[in-house]
């Protein structure tokens, strides 16, 4: 059952990853909500959600830290 859970969370992640490198940017990030959700989030607030989950700061968001914050 986790096993399902943390694939589902990688295709989630995946479809951010704009550039497959296995990194979201605060600018994929705003892509993908722009795409999906068809309405605009600023630069600023898009690196806001990447700053708040991004743990080594690098300012862009591993799958780990993805998977850490959905584990809190």
């Amino acid at each position: 059952m986790a096993d399902r859970v943390e694939k589902a969370a990688r295709s989630v992640f995946e479809r951010y990853d704009l550039d497959g490198d296995g990194l979201v940017t605060a600018e994929e990030y705003r892509q993908v909500v722009a795409e999906l959700e068809g309405g605009e989030i600023t630069e600023s607030e898009a690196r806001g959600l990447i700053d708040s989950l991004d743990t080594d700061g690098d300012r862009r968001m591993s799958f780990d830290e993805f998977w850490a914050a959905m584990n809190r």
